[in-house]
Formats: C-alpha cells, sequence, structure tokens
C-alpha cells in the first residue's frame, strides 16, 4: 500500500498538498485546472506532458504548472515512484500580490522542469520536508505556516530562473518531438475546423497511429484535448472579457452553444456563466 501525507482539496483548494510513495505501475491522469500546481520527484521516473511537448522527470526535477495549463503524468518504463505534488489558489496568496509580486515567475517562464543539483536538491527538500511535516496533523496556525513555508519555496523558484540558464531537456525520441509539433499546431489553430485525416496528412504520418501515439504521449485523446485547449481560451475570455457567451464559443472554434456549453461543463465542472460570475468575486 502506498505511504501518504495528505492536507487539502485537491480541486477546491485554496491549498493542497500530497507525499505519496507508490510501488509499481500508476495509472495516467490527465486534467487542467484553475490552480498553480507544484510537482517534485524523490524517487523514479515519471513522463509528463505539459503545455505542448512531454518530459522525462527524474530525481530532484521541480516542475511548475501555470493555472489552466493542460498537463498530464504517467508512468516511464522504470515502475514506482515518490513525490509531492501542491496546488494553490491565486486566493490562497492574495496578501502577498503587493509585496511580492515576482512571486510566481517562475509558472510564465519558458522551461516548466528545473533539474536541481545536489545542494540546491537538499535545500527544497528541507523547505518540502517542513510542509509534509506541517501537514500531517491539524494544528495552531497550520494554514499560516503552509502558507509561510510556500511563500519561501516560491521565492525560491523565482530567484533560480533568474540566477540560472533553464532550458527544456531534449524530447524522449523524434516521435514525441513530431507530437509536439502537432500540439503547437493545435495550439495555435484551434478556432479552425481541426479533423483527425487532415492532421495526418498534414504532418505525414497515418491517421490511426496519429490518433494512437497522441493519447500515448501527451494523455488525451485528439477530440480532448482540442476540446481542452478551446475550454481553456474560452477560461481566459470569460474572465478577462464582457466578450458575450455565444461570441466566445464561436471565437474558440465550437460549432454552436449548445457544444460549447456541454463540453464546457463537462471539463469544468460549471456552466461559462457560472464559472464568470465565480472570478468575479475574486
Amino acid at each position: 500500500m502506498p505511504s501518504t501525507v495528505t492536507f487539502g482539496n485537491e480541486d477546491e483548494g485554496p491549498f493542497y498538498i500530497q507525499h505519496i510513495h507508490r510501488n509499481g505501475s500508476f495509472e495516467r491522469t490527465q486534467h487542467m485546472h484553475d490552480m498553480y500546481e507544484l510537482y517534485y520527484l524523490y524517487e523514479g521516473e515519471r513522463m509528463y506532458f505539459i503545455r505542448d511537448r512531454s518530459y522525462l522527470i527524474l530525481p530532484g526535477d521541480l516542475v511548475l504548472i501555470n493555472r489552466r495549463e493542460l498537463h498530464a503524468t504517467s508512468d516511464s518504463d522504470k515502475l514506482g515512484h515518490a513525490r509531492v505534488v501542491i496546488n494553490f489558489s491565486d486566493h490562497f496568496l492574495e496578501s502577498m500580490k503587493s509585496d511580492a509580486p515576482f512571486l510566481l515567475d517562475a509558472f510564465t517562464h519558458a522551461a516548466p522542469v528545473l533539474r536541481l543539483d545536489l545542494p540546491t536538491r537538499r535545500f527544497v527538500e528541507d523547505i518540502l520536508g517542513k510542509m509534509i511535516h506541517e501537514a500531517k496533523e491539524p494544528q495552531l496556525g497550520q494554514t499560516f505556516a503552509l502558507r509561510h513555508f510556500l511563500i519561501e519555496l516560491l521565492l525560491f523558484t523565482t530567484r533560480f530562473i533568474r540566477q540560472h540558464p533553464v532550458t527544456s531537456p531534449e524530447h524522449v525520441s523524434p516521435l514525441h518531438r513530431k507530437i509536439s509539433t502537432i500540439v503547437r499546431y493545435i495550439n495555435t489553430h484551434f478556432a479552425e475546423i481541426l479533423r483527425l485525416e487532415e492532421l495526418a496528412e498534414r504532418f505525414e504520418i497515418s491517421p490511426a497511429y496519429l490518433s494512437r501515439m497522441f493519447k500515448e504521449i501527451t494523455g488525451f485523446s485528439l477530440v480532448e484535448y482540442i476540446n481542452l485547449v478551446r475550454v481553456q481560451e474560452a477560461q481566459r475570455l470569460l474572465t478577462e472579457s464582457k466578450m458575450k457567451v455565444i461570441m466566445i464559443a464561436e471565437q474558440v472554434g465550437f460549432g454552436s452553444l449548445v457544444q460549447f456549453g456541454r463540453v464546457f461543463r463537462q471539463i469544468t465542472k460549471t456552466t461559462p456563466l457560472r464559472y464568470r460570475q465565480s472570478a468575479m468575486q475574486f
């Protein structure tokens, strides 16, 4: 059985941390949410799909995933791993925005994976160890302490990307590189009609093979991914503009308002209007 320490609600926030050690295979998970995510691998290897490409995550890698960023994790060839994941909302750090507006800079950095050397790993693991210890049992000032340690960790990430040249690791294989190229095309052309056969012809790959390998490498079926990218853009427009919902549906590539509402609710568990109203509360 895996050993686990968990604090908070993974889906609702405003702060969630889980430390777990797993033996054997762990089923792939893929999703998108309104919280920021930090992932640190202690042991083992994992495959991670983030934004538009996949990464082989190794011990000592710190992964940073921005709000509403599509991501998926799956087994590598080596099974079993130990990791900690932290999710937090904008609201959780509301009081720090004026004093330290740079705290979240690392989440918009070009490279979402920070590969740490041994001394730096020890520093990060010391902060994470304090958070895991704090999360074990309810006690006075627990949320305050967890926020304090999170701020310390975020300050580290901001300083790290400014002091070190952070570059993305090489693609695992030429096929991974090709799928990343297709993903980037979808990310740019999501508002257009996108069909499997036409994408396969454009990128010189058979439709069946593209469908199978896209799912294997990204964690999403082609249709799932296109819908997620469209909903991701719709969320941005709902929170950052006053456009009518029907106009947003058309702009992000849905054929009808009914289809948009159905897919949006399926992914976000709420309606576009309720999502807009909820975002306006913060």
